[in-house]
C-alpha cells in the first residue's frame, strides 16, 4: 500500500492547483473548491488500480467535474441545506500567456466571473479548462469526454456570449 501510495502521489500531486482551478468554477451555490479538490482526491485514490497512466491531469479534472455535478445533483434535492452563495470570488489567472494576463488584469474579476456563471454549464466548464486552468484543447476534451472539436466550438461560442455579456454588463478593458 505505501508503494501505491507514493506512486499515486508522484502521479497525482504535481497537478493540484490544475485541480483547483476547475474546482473554483465547477463548484455551484453551497459548495467549496477545496471540498471538491479533497473529494477529487479521495476518489481518484480509489480508483488509481483502474488508471491507465495516460494523462493525469485530464483524468483529474473529470473526476472533479463529476464530484461537483454529483454534489449538485444532492444539493438539489434538499436546496435549503445551504444558503445561496455569492457566484465566483474572483478570475484567477494562472496561465503564463502575457496578452492574457494583460486582457484579464484591466477587468473587473468579479463583473467576469459573474458573467462567465451566465454562461451554459458546457462552454463555461471549456472556457474555464482552457483559459482559466490552461489545459489544451486535447485535455480539456478528456476531461470533459467529448471530442476535441466540440470543445473549440464551445470556447468559440462561449467567448462570443462572455464578451457580449461583459459588454451588456459595461465592463470594458482599462487602457492605460
Amino acid at each position: 500500500m505505501g508503494g501505491d501510495h507514493r506512486v499515486f502521489l508522484d502521479a497525482t500531486l504535481p497537478h493540484v492547483d490544475a485541480v483547483y482551478q476547475v474546482a473554483r468554477h465547477a463548484a455551484g451555490a453551497g459548495q467549496d473548491p477545496e471540498d471538491l479538490v479533497q473529494e477529487t482526491y479521495l476518489r481518484a485514490f480509489a480508483a488509481f488500480g483502474s488508471y491507465r497512466g495516460e494523462n493525469a491531469r485530464a483524468w483529474l479534472a473529470a473526476i472533479c467535474l463529476n464530484v461537483a455535478r454529483s454534489e449538485a445533483r444532492r444539493r438539489r434535492r434538499r436546496p435549503w441545506e445551504v444558503p445561496a452563495q455569492v457566484l465566483l470570488d474572483a478570475l484567477p489567472v494562472t496561465r503564463a500567456d502575457e496578452a492574457r494576463d494583460v486582457a484579464i488584469a484591466g477587468l473587473d474579476a468579479r463583473a467576469v466571473a459573474r458573467c462567465l456563471a451566465q454562461l451554459p454549464e458546457p462552454q463555461r466548464l471549456s472556457i474555464v479548462l482552457m483559459d482559466v486552468a490552461g489545459y489544451t484543447a486535447r485535455e480539456a476534451a478528456e476531461a470533459l469526454g467529448c471530442p476535441r472539436g466540440t470543445v473549440l466550438a464551445r470556447v468559440h461560442r462561449g467567448r462570443r456570449r462572455l464578451a457580449q455579456l461583459l459588454a451588456e454588463a459595461g465592463v470594458s478593458h482599462e487602457r492605460s
